[in-house]
Parts: structure tokens; sequence; C-alpha cells
């Protein structure tokens, strides 16, 4: 009776264990991101760098591209395999990547993108330096392409994951403008 008992317990254990399996390791997700990220977390060109990006943000997004309330035919094909836990992993790796500083900006740009986000108040959300917190994304160091395609997304309301918040601030902006805060914003 004790061995029928043991047994039926070594059974419940095995069926349950992939319930308490751990998830992926970071290592093992990484390998589709960093062909256009890098695989620290560095991009080139108009990728964003998600390099010392907020964990909380990052799984966020990699949700809402995974949902469709953020749309980029370039990530779908690759969200769609991951799992909740599996966002927070690549969050939390990315979060602690050394994110690197980016070419020198136009410093008549960045100046002027200075005062724009001074005006904007865009420190309120985005916290001293932009570099984030949460929910609400780093924008320092940024690369500056993504950057410009971004405001412009939020601006036209082409990008509308984020409640309405950024509507406020960039519906009256300029490409002029835009491409000031790209400037400044990627200097820092």
């Amino acid at each position: 009776m004790r061995i029928s008992y043991l047994l039926i317990v070594f059974c419940t254990l095995l069926i349950a264990a992939p319930a308490f399996a751990e998830g992926k390791p970071a290592q093992q997700l990484i390998g589709a991101c960093s062909r256009c990220h890098g695989e620290d977390g560095n991009a080139s060109g108009q990728y964003p760098n998600l390099a010392g990006q907020q964990a909380e943000y990052m799984a966020k997004q990699l949700m809402d591209f995974k949902s469709g309330a953020r749309k980029n035919s370039q990530m779908s094909p690759f969200v769609g395999v991951l799992s909740e836990e599996d966002t927070r992993t690549l969050g939390k790796y990315y979060a602690e990547e050394f994110l690197k500083r980016q070419r020198a900006p136009d410093k008549d740009l960045a100046d002027q993108g200075k005062k724009i986000a001074a005006e904007l108040n865009c420190e309120s959300c985005h916290q001293k330096n932009y570099r984030g917190a949460n929910l609400i994304p780093r924008l320092s160091r940024q690369n500056r392409v993504y950057l410009v395609n971004q405001m412009k997304a939020f601006r036209d309301g082409k990008r509308t994951n984020d409640n309405g918040l950024k509507i406020t601030f960039m519906n009256n902006l300029t490409d002029e403008q835009i491409k000031a805060l790209s400037h400044y914003f990627t200097g820092m």
C-alpha cells in the first residue's frame, strides 16, 4: 500500500512538473531579437535600442505587439511565440544591458529640442535625464530615426497603445520640432 501511495505521489509530481518549470533563459530568447536590436540591445539605424530600456515598458510593448494593440509587420512574427513570462525575461535582460552613447547629434538642433522638451515638460513623465520609469520608456540615447518615426506615429494617430497620453503633447508638433527633439534625446 505504501509503494502504491508513493507511486501515485511520484506520478502526480511528474505530471505537474511542467507547471513548476522555470521559464526560458534570456540567452535562449534573444536570438531573433539580436538580428535587429543587437545582442546587447544596442541597435543601429531605424531599430530601437533595447539596452537600458525599462523592463516593464519592454514587456508591455512585446505583449502589445502580440495582442495587436501595437502594430509592426516586422515584430509580429517574433512575438507570437513569446509567453508573458518570456516578455518579462527579455525586458529584464535588456534593462540590465549597457546603453552606448549615440553619434553626436547636431548641436543646434539638440539645443532647440532641449527647449521644446522643457516647454512640453517631457521630463515630468519620462523622468530626470529622460531615462523613463516602469511603464514610461527611456528616451535618452535612443536611435534618432526610431524616435522620429515613433513621435510622428503618435502625432499622426498611427500609434495608440499609450492610452491617449501622448496625443495632447504630440499632436501639434511639426516635423522640424520632432527632428530637434530626436537630436536632443539621442545625444543625452
